[in-house]
């Protein structure tokens, strides 16, 4: 590899770095910036006044507004039609606008650089065998066509002196700079789409997008931000704000250019902050500012994305393994290289937002509480109503609010149990929702949720879901920071009304009730945290009875059991068995991973189905699937069940019909039979059971190697001193003038083509030299006259791992630990010894699902190994 290449491998892990720090920073730095320009810029905030506003909107026009805003969403839906009739692509209009809908109406609020709704379109495509290269080439064009439309809504509105409107000089002249530089992307797109190196992403043999392709695209983009800002416009209308198009158009390309800038999905909390900014200093009532904001968002942002849902609900499920390859086939595209794509996020999209939709209605429910009740609403309810009716709803809408902030994280692990919580905790919290003051359009909302959970009832199959991971910190997190600004707004409510008093009930009395619904909220956090304990840790695994194991072991003997199956009987791993009881599969739990030592065993016809049992088994408890030293031909069917492989060496077997003490291939075990007769060495192989005499004779010498080495006991797929495993198979003893000197339980032969071998091999420090050569030649010598076909001389860690240039770079590293580190382990020394004996070589594996760190699994089945984290990091 060249200099050049070294440098630019280093590079790229600090650049994507950097790019990742940059997602981070770049939002917040915007945020903050707003923030303390709405500080500065906004003097109050009337909270009632807009309630009051937000209730006087009258239905049908609003109604109209959000037709006219999902008509909107819907037009940009034309700008992929036309890209997609340009290359060709075999996709009817009509599933284009479909798809198309759904990926902008998903990135409008969960985009992530760009990634949501190209990885949208991306699932749509996969689906229906769409060429990848033009699939990408779509959304290339797809991403740099949308801006065009806002540089030619800046370049009119500056024509026409439209100025947006800002509260000082400086700001105007800085609003002026921003709208120039983004009108300077409209020529900067005709000039680069017309340079074949920059458009280097397009298909193999395609031509540069023409001239008439450009202004077709030009023009449905202003056609489509002009419908937004007409949607600003209506929302403002109805809120009270009549703003002229003039100066809204100038403030509204502002406010959408910095609201890209900043890398915030819809440019949340930018774009607000800015246009109240601006509104606000030209005279325009905050109140009626902020509700048309508002009603701009649930237009244009809220019912989109529900109207998305359900268009595309079921449409991202079952898809995940192929678009998983073929998200990995587009890795080296240089279009997704910048777009970060998250192939992994992407068949959870529609349950991600979901999520957040729950989370959402547990925020509008304590929301409400915090807000007093219109004046109008409360005489209506006190004529239908009794006081202890609205008092109890009230409070228990607060208990339902906390709950469904909780109940967000297990929508998004897709928890059956937390299904059948939320789904009537919604509908009963939109009763609660118009007993407590006549809220229809939260009740709608909550409705809605309700009903979209119900499209996606079967995709709810989770058991169990991990406690500990950062997702469910990041939920609770959220819940956390919610209540706690509950707390605070109610804290505040109280401190400032003179005449509080906590125990005064009354159907306009706000102060009183809402001091009352913190503990409420206390209560909610509570009984969260008790449901999630309880009802979703993951369930006891119990380790395998004796029957159980008799019956795995006739599984083993009538189909084989590999290289590891006789490792089931030390006990120290769990069993599963597939869903027909055909094929079994031993493995072991060390954190949140199942780790299988091995292939399922069982007929070769159930291997297969077991993989896929076993991997659904894992991630119904939210737990990641391994599977330990598989060996090369069983590669295929971990490959097509979506895993990927890493080398961790190869294990040497020898064929034992050319076994025999003659010749130099054999001279090292030679010499060490012929020793033995000097040295008065004895062999014998024992059957169990073992009498008490024996296990102490054993126990004494495993003791001593122990010392000696310095070492503890390993387990998982390493055999250790326990006499219930030795029951399981002969021992093979060496005595030396009739004393127990060394030892090794023997690893039987399962199925007709099955392979002998040893596993725990232990001596006294001051055995003879080549006494465990001795012991290994007898084995070797009892297994072929017992007529077994094939001997294992066990793994070569690392061996023949990353040995060659275009091999993945965990593997390179792998090979440099193999090179370079033989003062933690002999890495090439037992290779050469085994080397010795012309064994045949064969590659041994991890498989793994993609996406994960390949060098944290091997930590972690190394602890797995060793007994436990405790034992591991201590090095014993």
């Amino acid at each position: 590899m060249s200099a050049a290449t070294e440098s630019a491998a280093s590079n790229a892990p600090a650049a994507r770095s950097r790019r990742a720090h940059l997602r981070w920073l770049v939002p917040v730095a915007f945020l903050l910036l707003v923030g303390w320009l709405v500080w500065l810029g906004v003097d109050e905030f009337d909270l009632p006044e807009i309630q009051r506003t937000l209730l006087g909107v009258p239905t049908l026009p609003a109604l109209g507004v959000g037709v006219l805003a999902l008509a909107a969403v819907a037009f940009t839906g034309l700008i992929d039609v036309v890209i997609a009739r340009w290359l060709g692509l075999p996709v009817p209009t009509r599933d284009m606008l479909r798809l198309a809908f759904v990926a902008n109406a998903l990135a409008n609020i969960l985009n992530l650089s760009g990634a949501i709704g190209s990885g949208v379109r991306l699932l749509g495509f996969a689906a229906r065998k769409v060429e990848l290269a033009r699939g990408a080439a779509l959304i290339g064009l797809q991403v740099l066509s949308l801006p065009l439309g806002l540089s030619v809504l800046i370049l009119i509105t500056l024509a026409l002196g439209s100025r947006p409107i800002t509260p000082t000089e400086t700001m105007h002249w800085i609003a002026l700079a921003v709208l120039f530089a983004a009108a300077c992307y409209l020529p900067a797109f005709f000039v680069l789409t017309s340079r074949r190196r920059v458009m280097r992403w397009l298909p193999h043999g395609s031509e540069l997008p023409p001239l008439r392709l450009k202004l077709a695209l030009t023009a449905l983009s202003f056609i489509d931000w002009v419908l937004s800002a007409a949607v600003l416009y209506g929302c403002l209308y109805l809120s009270g704000a009549h703003v002229k198009p003039g100066p809204l158009l100038g403030s509204f390309a502002a406010a959408q250019t910095l609201g890209l800038l900043s890398l915030i999905p819809g440019g949340f909390g930018v774009f607000d902050g800015l246009m109240l900014l601006a509104l606000s200093s030209g005279g325009y009532d905050n109140a009626q500012v902020l509700s048309g904001l508002f009603l701009f968002r649930i237009a244009y942002y809220l019912l989109p994305l529900l109207g998305g849902l359900y268009v595309g609900s079921g449409m991202l499920v079952g898809q995940l393994p192929g678009v998983t390859r073929a998200a990995q086939r587009l890795q080296t595209h240089p279009l997704f290289g910048v777009l970060g794509l998250p192939a992994n996020l992407l068949a959870g999209l529609g349950m991600r937002a979901l999520a957040i939709l729950t989370f959402g209605a547990g925020l509008l429910l304590l929301a409400s509480a915090a807000i007093p009740a219109v004046h109008e609403h409360t005489v209506v309810v006190r004529q239908f109503l009794p006081l202890a009716a609205v008092e109890s709803s009230y409070w228990l809408s607060v208990l339902a609010g906390v709950l469904l902030l909780g109940l967000g994280r297990g929508i998004d692990g897709r928890l059956r149990v937390a299904y059948n919580l939320t789904q009537p905790l919604l509908i009963f919290a939109a009763l609660l929702a118009v007993t407590k003051g006549l809220h229809f359009g939260e009740a709608l909302f909550l409705l809605t949720i309700a009903a979209l959970l119900r499209l996606r009832k079967r995709e709810f199959t989770q058991r169990a879901m991990s406690l500990t991971s950062l997702t469910t910190f990041t939920w609770l997190a959220g819940l956390i920071v919610v209540v706690l600004a509950f707390f605070a707004v109610g804290v505040g409510t109280m401190l400032g009304d003179d005449s509080f008093d906590l125990w005064y009930f009354g159907f306009g009395e706000h102060s009183s009730r809402f001091v009352r619904g913190l503990f409420a909220a206390l209560v909610g956090v509570f009984a969260y945290f008790v449901w999630q304990f309880f009802a979703v840790r993951r369930p006891a695994l119990k380790l395998p009875a004796r029957e159980e194991l008799e019956r795995a072991r006739d599984i083993y003997h009538a189909h084989g059991g590999g290289e590891f199956a006789h490792l089931s009987f030390m006990r120290d791993k769990h069993l599963f068995w597939s869903g027909d009881h055909h094929a079994v599969v031993a493995y072991g739990v060390v954190r949140d991973r199942l780790v299988a030592l091995g292939s399922p065993c069982g007929p070769e016809a159930a291997i297969k189905r077991a993989i896929l049992d076993f991997r659904q088994f894992a991630d119904a408890q939210d737990r990641v699937p391994l599977f330990y030293e598989v060996l090369e031909p069983d590669l295929s069917l971990y490959h097509d069940l979506g895993f990927d492989l890493f080398k961790l060496g190869e294990l040497a077997t020898i064929r034992l019909d050319e076994f025999t003490l003659a010749g130099k291939r054999w001279e090292d075990l030679r010499q060490a039979v012929n020793r033995s007769v000097k040295e008065q060495l004895t062999f014998e192989m024992v059957e169990p059971p073992f009498d008490t005499v024996l296990m102490s004779e054993l126990e004494h010498v495993s003791d001593q190697w122990l010392a000696d080495k310095g070492a503890h006991e390993k387990s998982f797929s390493l055999g250790h001193f326990d006499p219930d495993y030795f029951a399981w198979s002969p021992l093979a003893l060496v005595r030396r003038s009739g004393k127990l000197i060394a030892f090794a339980n023997v690893l039987p032969p399962y199925g007709p083509n099955g392979t002998a071998s040893v596993d725990l091999m232990r001596h006294v420090d001051d055995a003879p030299r080549g006494t465990m050569d001795f012991l290994f030649a007898r084995v070797m010598q009892w297994a072929k006259d017992s007529g077994h076909a094939s001997f294992s001389l066990g793994m070569a860690p690392l061996s023949a791992v990353g040995d060659n240039p275009y091999a993945r770079i965990n593997e390179r590293l792998a090979a440099l630990a193999f090179q370079y580190g033989g003062r933690f382990y002999n890495y090439q020394g037992l290779r050469r010894y085994k080397e010795k004996f012309q064994p045949e070589w064969t590659g041994s594996y991890l498989a793994y699902p993609r996406g994960l760190w390949v060098p944290g699994l091997l930590i972690d089945i190394a602890a797995l190994v060793a007994g436990g984290y405790r034992r591991f990091l201590r090095g014993r």
